[in-house]
């Protein structure tokens, strides 16, 4: 069963530029989703005749490689903008795009802070003590 398929207009496309994002990706001949951390550095919007799906030019986390990768927003299902606090911190998630044909479709809500698990910076502390 193929699920819907991320389709953000241009403007929310390009405002991931520059950003580290999370993205869940789905391909119809694979049964499981996979997650991947990438830095979104350009769009490519679909044009009639020369590009006929729109995607995200992104490098993957971690890699030494300076060549970005298309990846469709056809194979993306879910997309978390991450922010950093340093090169020690865990990143927290900003913003989702949900499946545009979901009813409950919106952004993720933030982590309820000043729990007894999550204090009001929304460090665990597990990570780093």
């Amino acid at each position: 069963m193929s699920s819907p398929c991320l389709s953000p207009d241009a403007a929310t496309a390009i405002s991931y530029i520059g950003k580290t994002a999370l993205m869940e990706l789905r391909w119809d001949d694979e049964p499981e989703s996979m997650f991947q951390v990438m830095h979104i550095v350009g769009v490519v919007l679909p044009m009639e005749g020369i590009c006929d799906h729109a995607c995200f030019m992104a490098v993957y986390y971690g890699t030494s490689d300076p060549y970005p990768e298309r990846v469709f927003f056809h194979e993306i299902r879910n997309i978390w903008a991450m922010q950093h606090r340093d090169r020690h911190g865990s990143g927290n998630v900003l913003g989702c795009i949900a499946h545009p044909n979901s009813a409950e479709s919106g952004a993720a809500l933030p982590a309820r802070r000043n729990s007894s698990t999550v204090p009001s910076n929304g460090s665990t502390g597990a990570a780093h003590p």
